[in-house]
């Protein structure tokens, strides 16, 4: 656990790259608080929201505090981990029912209500925090694991329905079973599975419910804001308050800066690639090589705080059509020239998309369609190809992984279907070979010779780290 120190002064986002403010200000500092990190409880606690919330559990129904407190607690919890599946029961008081319960089907008059969650990943930085009663520290606890939105379920409803099949398929079986005695069945030869069926199975709902179902669910003790509290909760809440205040931690400095420099402001945007394209050198090469002449620093005459905004808009659309290639001109189209100039559009999409051949591509790293390592690999090889020769053979990319998943088992996830069906969202069969779907754009290059160049870096780096699998596919 690290702690760090009391500031001096207290400054706001915006302040560290503005000067000083005066003493004299309006608005002067009335307290400083210190700030204590406790990361021992980040990797076991949710944030639960409840987009829906009823207003049979909403804090804000009863005036009683009591009454309140009882109404935002439930009853029952469950967690199934491994898919990151919450459900909580929470009762229904009768008040809610208007007095028509008699009214209403069997299937339908409910005493007690189920939430079930939808785990959405965390995009920001997000923390909980808790200041003690004096005001004096603020104990900090970063959130690692995803956020549980919570809505209302109605598996009641598919439930009753459900026992309705079963048993007409019971009846059904045993009046085929009464016909069928005592004849002899006949055997039956199945076809293997292909790889790409076995891979649509793999990826159906089907298969996504069964997995979901095989794992047992945990019952978990509830414990509200209210009663005798357990050894076992206090110990938890123990964790809460920062136990080694003698370390301190520093923000995060830029790399090619000795100062702060805001870099640590830029870290908080919620895409971690468009952060990243400021600070990492890597990705520098991209937005400009900072030992070139040529070099455009972030920064210099473009807000990068708009910027990282611009590129969180550019990622939705490149992210349409599976990531396919858009050329400039059309993503140009989609600005207002006087809010948009070229140069800040250009350092968004550096930041978030590659050039090939003159039209722009999203980064695989966002490709949300591709959930391994190695698959968004696969696509920059691709990409790759395509902009060094215009074409790609697919039966050569086949044998590439083949040799390489004979050495490294976690290329044995490609296989030929996958091969095509990434080759399709940017590429079309012609005489044999895959060529790009968009037209070469060279007026790109042309018009904006420098940027091009910062891509035509970026690709030679990108070759050197995939050099293995080119060799492999030009054999």
């Amino acid at each position: 656990m690290m702690s760090s120190p009391r500031p001096e002064s207290v400054i706001s986002s915006s302040a560290a790259f503005s000067p000083i403010i005066p003493d004299d200000d309006e608005d002067p500092i009335i307290r400083s608080i210190d700030v204590f990190i406790s990361p021992e409880l980040s990797r076991t606690l949710h944030l639960l929201q409840f987009p829906i919330q009823p207003v049979i559990t909403s804090a804000s129904s009863s005036p009683n505090k009591n009454n309140s407190s009882k109404a935002t607690t439930p009853i029952e919890a469950k967690l199934r981990p491994k898919h990151n599946m919450l459900e909580l029961e929470y009762p229904i008081p009768n008040s809610a029912l208007g007095g028509h319960s008699h009214q209403q089907a069997d299937n339908i008059h409910l005493t007690q209500r189920t939430f079930t969650s939808n785990a959405i990943a965390p995009v920001t930085h997000m923390a909980l925090a808790k200041l003690d009663k004096a005001g004096e520290r603020l104990d900090i606890i970063p959130l690692q694991k995803d956020v549980l939105q919570m809505r209302p379920s109605f598996k009641h409803l598919h439930n009753h329905e459900e026992e309705d099949d079963t048993q007409t398929n019971v009846e059904k079986a045993g009046d085929s079973n009464t016909t069928t005695s005592g004849k002899q069945k006949p055997i039956l030869f199945q076809k293997k599975e292909s790889d790409r069926s076995a891979s649509a199975r793999r990826n159906s709902y089907a298969h996504k419910k069964a997995s979901e179902e095989s794992e047992e669910w945990i019952e978990l003790d509830v414990h509200g804001s209210e009663g005798k509290w357990s050894s076992v909760r206090k110990d938890e809440l123990r964790k809460i308050v920062c136990a080694n205040r003698e370390q301190t931690i520093q923000l995060a400095k830029s790399k090619f800066t000795d100062g702060d420099g805001g870099h640590y402001v830029r870290s908080l945007n919620y895409m971690e690639s468009i952060s990243s394209a400021f600070a990492d050198p890597a990705d520098m090469m991209v937005m400009g090589d900072p030992t070139s002449e040529t070099t455009t620093t972030a920064g210099e005459d473009v807000d990068e705080t708009a910027v990282a905004e611009l590129a969180s808009k550019l990622v939705v659309l490149l992210q349409e059509g599976l990531g396919k290639m858009i050329p400039f001109s059309v993503l140009r189209s989609n600005f207002h020239t006087e809010k948009v100039s070229d140069e800040m559009l250009i350092m968004a999409l550096s930041s978030c998309a590659v050039l090939v051949r003159g039209n722009f591509a999203l980064k695989s790293s966002l490709a949300q369609f591709l959930k391994k390592d190695v698959m968004k690999e696969m696509r920059d090889l691709m990409m790759l190809l395509l902009n060094m020769h215009g074409s790609i053979q697919r039966e050569r990319l086949v044998r590439a992984f083949e040799t390489k998943a004979s050495t490294d088992d976690d290329y044995a996830v490609i296989n030929a279907d996958i091969i095509t069906f990434v080759l399709e969202t940017m590429a079309k069969l012609l005489n044999g070979c895959w060529v790009s779907k968009v037209p070469d754009d060279v007026v790109f290059a042309a018009k904006f010779p420098k940027f091009a160049a910062c891509h035509g870096v970026y690709w030679m780096r990108k070759k050197k780290m995939l050099k293995e699998l080119v060799e492999l596919y030009e054999l």
